[in-house]
Order: structure tokens, then C-alpha cells, then sequence
């Protein structure tokens, strides 16, 4: 007759045991076992994709614009006010030459 170990090693050698028991159902869900973890899904239905993007678009807006005004002026008021500058001057220069050719 063996004796018993201390109660430390009584633990550990009754985990190591049913481990060992275990190991060739692994995968396989046993009667009894407890769970390790929870899986929380949600249903296709109840899933809304695009809810939050057409959603107070005002107020994104107006962020956007306080956020970049420096970013948002140049290419949108600086870039189309140029444009028509040169448009005009160049139309002006090519009246002017028009007689020439």
C-alpha cells in the first residue's frame, strides 16, 4: 500500500488524471463536462449594417467642415476660384489673337 501524498500533490495528480483521461475525446462534447466558454452570435436578421451611416448626416457634416476648414477651403473655394481666373484670362488672350490666324 501506497501512501498518500501530501494534499498539494493529491490535487495535482487528480487533474493530471482526468486530463489524461480526457485526451482522446478531445473535440467531442462529454455529458456533463463544463463548458470553457461562451459564443454570443447575432442572427442575419437582426444585424442593421449600414444604420449609423446615413444617420444625422448634418451634424457630420458641420464636424467635418470644423474639424478641416484649412483642408476643405483649398480644394473646394481657392482651387475653382482660380480655375475660372485663368479660364477667363486665357479666353480673353485667345479673342484677342483670334484675328491673327
Amino acid at each position: 500500500s501506497r501512501q498518500r501524498p501530501p494534499e498539494g500533490e493529491a490535487e495535482t495528480e487528480r487533474v493530471f488524471k482526468a486530463r489524461k483521461r480526457h485526451s482522446s475525446t478531445m473535440g467531442k462534447q462529454q455529458v456533463g463536462m463544463r463548458l470553457k466558454e461562451v459564443v454570443y452570435t447575432l442572427s442575419p436578421f437582426e444585424q442593421n449594417v449600414m444604420a449609423g451611416l446615413f444617420k444625422d448626416i448634418p451634424h457630420k457634416v458641420m464636424h467635418h467642415l470644423k474639424q478641416n476648414v484649412l483642408f476643405d477651403a483649398i480644394p473646394f473655394c481657392v482651387l475653382p476660384i482660380a480655375g475660372i481666373g485663368w479660364f477667363c484670362s486665357d479666353y480673353i488672350e485667345k479673342e484677342k489673337q483670334h484675328h491673327r490666324y
